[in-house]
């Protein structure tokens, strides 16, 4: 996993530790989110349908629900064929100098925060990653120039490592590294 890092990492930087998310925590999120994309379409269908005393026509009810049908699996195959590639390219590392987050779905894109730029971090755990009992959440780092925010920020925040494992044991690994580099 360290070769996915190899064309950022700086002269005389070295990868401490990669994190990939869990793939379990990762496709049980992407389909709950999925699912209640599709129950909008749903409701939007449901709220066309004419109130008593307009004119009602089966033949356009059932073509309206044909196409969102249709729409809605069409958009759930696309989104699980961008998922599975994005799941694919995501990787997370802490160098001894900066962490690096990888990421892409078309073309590989690295976002990274030095250190001594590093300013706040949070690790977050979500009822999700208590339900599903896999010792999983996130890590957000922020600097001056990228504040944490509420928790609004969380989904935007480019220095997040999503959906990893023992997030509690990863931000003190990554804060011993931080103290030795100061």
């Amino acid at each position: 996993m360290e070769n996915q890092f190899k064309d950022v990492l700086e002269k005389n930087e070295k990868i401490k530790k990669v994190y990939k998310p869990d793939k379990v925590k990762y496709w049980v999120a992407f389909v709950l989110s999925s699912l209640v994309c599709i129950v909008w379409v749903f409701f939007a269908l449901v709220f066309s349908i004419p109130e008593e005393g307009e004119a009602f026509d089966p033949n356009l009810f059932w073509l309206l629900f044909t196409i969102a049908c249709a729409v809605s699996v069409g958009l759930l195959l696309f989104s699980v064929l961008f998922g599975a590639i994005y799941y694919h390219n995501r990787f997370y590392a802490y160098t001894n100098k900066r962490i690096i987050v990888r990421s892409g779905i078309i073309g590989i894109d690295y976002k990274s925060l030095d250190y001594r730029f590093l300013s706040a971090t949070t690790v977050s755990v979500t009822a999700l990653d208590k339900i599903l009992c896999r010792n999983t959440g996130n890590l957000r780092f922020g600097s001056p120039s990228s504040p944490m925010g509420g928790a609004s920020a969380e989904s935007v925040s480019p220095y997040t490592f999503k959906h990893i494992y023992k997030p509690y044991d990863a931000l003190r690994e990554i804060n011993e590294t931080i103290d030795k580099t100061k």
